[in-house]
């Protein structure tokens, strides 16, 4: 049965929206067991530990921004399967970091191909969505990871200091 109230939402859009909440998902399932492998007792740092899973916490709730869009728009909501993360052991922060700023790098690239999508079908109600909920917050999270890799590869350089630096970035950086 088709939505009474949807209007200018093309099929694409939709399919887009779908594929943008499974993605969201799925980072914050990864950010979630980035959380984890900080906490275990051999790694042992809380703040990495807490900043992942505040990341995960944040991707889940775009993700639920999404669902309740696609409701709003008269779109269906097509869960799909969540995938499990691609790396499960990291060498340390400095390697979470870095692939966590390729991966948020991937994620603000997915945006960006629904956000010209829908333009393309012309729909400035599900541009102006994206421009004011999600390609801010990435843009931010993008320049934040990439600071942090900056200033742990500088921490970390150093062949007998290295654990030590990871150790501080924990306690006074995040």
């Amino acid at each position: 049965m088709q939505s009474l109230i949807r209007q200018n939402l093309h099929l694409e859009s939709e399919a887009d929206i779908n594929k943008l909440i499974n993605t969201k998902l799925t980072a914050s399932y990864t950010y979630l067991a980035l959380g984890m492998y900080f906490d275990r007792d051999e790694v042992a740092l809380p703040n990495f530990s807490s900043f992942f899973l505040e990341r995960s916490i944040k991707e889940r709730e775009q993700a639920e921004k999404l669902l309740e869009y696609q409701n709003m728009r008269g779109g269906r909501v097509l869960f799909q399967t969540i995938t499990k993360p691609i790396k499960e052991n990291w060498r340390g922060g400095l390697d979470a970091i870095s692939f966590s700023l390729e991966y948020q790098k991937a994620l603000n690239t997915s945006i960006l191909e629904v956000h010209n999508r829908a333009s393309s079908h012309t729909d400035p109600h599900l541009c102006d969505f994206l421009e004011e909920h999600f390609l801010s917050d990435s843009h931010d999270t993008i320049k934040k990871l990439g600071d942090y890799v900056g200033s742990l590869t500088r921490l970390t350089s150093s062949e007998t200091h290295g654990a030590m630096g990871e150790y501080l970035f924990d306690k006074h950086t995040l």
